[in-house]
């Protein structure tokens, strides 16, 4: 079994490589690129959070 302490840590994570892959559409030229990884950082990182929030209550 995880522990909150690891959950807590994973999403953690991958909120600040979704954070990162939002300031690399600003920062870098391969702005295309870098909306689509956003978008699906975005959209992976909110349904784990979403499926940890309810497995651990």
């Amino acid at each position: 079994m995880i522990d909150h302490h690891t959950l807590g840590y994973l999403t953690f994570a991958l909120i600040s490589l979704t954070m990162l892959s939002g300031a690399f559409i600003f920062l870098l030229e391969r702005k295309n690129f870098w909306i689509k990884v956003h978008v699906v950082l975005s959209v992976v990182t909110y349904l784990i959070i979403v499926i940890l929030i309810w497995f651990v209550r």
